[in-house]
Parts: C-alpha cells; structure tokens; sequence
C-alpha cells in the first residue's frame, strides 16, 4: 500500500502533479481533501473506499458501507474524475488516513488535493 502525497490548494490555484495509483493506496485526511484521477485505459475501473462502522448511543453499532465509484475509461471525459473530500469520522483509519482500493491500476495516476479554508 503506497501513501500518497497530498497537495495544496491555495487562492491562486494549483498546478497539481499526478503520480501512479497502486491497487491499494492511502492518504492523510483532514476532511478537506479530495482525489483527482485519470485513467489512461479504455476500461472503467471498480474504486472503492473503506467506511468506518458508527457507534451511536442507544443505537450500538450501525454498520456503514463502503463506498463503490466506477471509475471512467479514457473514451469517456478523457478518464477523468474527482472524489472527496471525505468525512473524517466515516472514512479515517486509526492513523487518520483515507484507504482506497483498485480493481486494476494499470493507466491510473491519482493526486491527492487538499482544499485550504478561508474562514
């Protein structure tokens, strides 16, 4: 599983870098961060997202599925998708990462983006 670097978004934008996505990928994850991939191939790919189960006093345990996207083949919108950001309390790990799964990598590059505030 590789962890991915996640970049900056500021004011005047971001010229952001796309690297090689693995079939099991990770990455810091403050709620403000969001996935941009491109698939070179033709084929769609299957991209999935651990969810965290929810405990809720006088409910227990509510178990949350995981999230499924079908990813684009290169013929539609080039390849080209954006996902996120993700709910911290929903989608982080133990460690405060997002984990993700491929069905296949072959032609993926990802980039993880965080979005900065202005509050």
């Amino acid at each position: 599983m590789a962890t991915l670097s996640v970049q900056t978004s500021v004011f005047g934008g971001l010229a952001y870098t796309l690297g090689s996505a693995s079939t099991a990928d990770k990455f810091a994850n403050d709620g403000r961060t969001m996935l941009i991939f491109l698939n070179s191939n033709a084929s769609s790919r299957t991209l999935t997202f651990a969810a965290n189960d929810a405990t809720k006093p006088g409910f227990g345990t509510i178990a949350t599925p995981d999230t499924v996207i079908t990813l684009p083949g290169s013929g539609t919108n080039g390849g080209r998708y954006a996902a996120g950001p993700f709910p911290v309390d929903r989608f982080n790990d133990v460690d405060g990462n997002v984990n993700y799964t491929l069905s296949d990598a072959t032609g993926m590059t990802v980039a993880a983006v965080k979005l900065t505030n202005y509050r």
